[in-house]
């Protein structure tokens, strides 16, 4: 299991992206509308990639329950991460091992297509709050190659209680005691090459996403003033 791709959820799309190539050096692929009523563009990086949401049309937007969540989202919390998606190789062993309490919808079998003309198909599963509990998806295509040397390294979580936050993430998405580094009010749950950090903090949800190039490491954030950067 690694950290596949981080959504973020913006009002200006181009600025965001603007400033995303500026700073990592990278180029986006061409807009895409693959949620009716919302626009995105993404960047694949080497094993993982980047995404970038903007709402369209609202009208249109507020007809899928993603898009439904994607508004609230921005309504509620201004410009932010919307949500992280975790890759595995068994989507059905993780569903069936699930605890009977953990609400969940899917999986859901799509694609997208690439500029080549090519498909990428998947499966998902969601967990109801998109910007806490991170989607699952497997692959049932071969991903091209990237040669962009860069990878998404962690994406950190805020929790209100750290102690039960970890005991759910665990059961959910299987992972090990021994894959758990605890730190004061500060969780590391160690995936493939990647990790998940839970921190007790406010508000909930997803707050940072670190990304790894050579020689460097960058810390992405949101606030009242916007997108941030920071050299790790």
């Amino acid at each position: 299991m690694f950290l596949d791709h981080v959504t973020f959820a913006v009002n200006d799309l181009d600025q965001t992206i603007t400033e995303i190539e500026e700073a990592l050096g990278v180029a986006f692929e061409v807009p895409t509308d693959t949620i009716p009523g919302i626009t995105g563009r993404v960047v694949a990086l080497n094993g993982s990639f980047l995404e970038i949401m903007a709402v369209s049309e609202p009208e249109q937007a507020g007809l899928s329950p993603f898009g439904k969540k994607f508004v609230q989202y921005l309504e509620e919390r201004g410009p932010g991460i919307f949500s992280a998606t975790l890759c595995v190789e068994d989507l059905a062993n993780l569903q069936e091992n699930l605890p009977e309490t953990v609400k969940n919808c899917g999986p859901i079998s799509t694609w997208v297509p690439q500029p080549d003309g090519s498909k990428i198909h998947f499966s998902s599963l969601f967990f109801g709050q998109y910007h806490l509990m991170p989607w699952v998806i497997e692959y049932h295509s071969e991903l091209p190659d990237v040669s962009i040397d860069m990878r998404l390294r962690s994406a950190t979580i805020q929790v209100s209680d750290l102690t039960s936050a970890v005991r759910h993430y665990r059961l959910v998405y299987g992972i090990p005691e021994d894959r758990v580094r605890l730190d004061g009010d500060t969780a590391l749950l160690l995936l493939h090459n990647s990790s998940l950090v839970l921190e007790q903090a406010a508000p909930e949800g997803l707050s940072a996403v670190e990304i790894e190039a050579p020689g460097r490491s960058l810390r992405l954030t949101f606030d009242i003033n916007g997108l941030g950067f920071a050299e790790l």
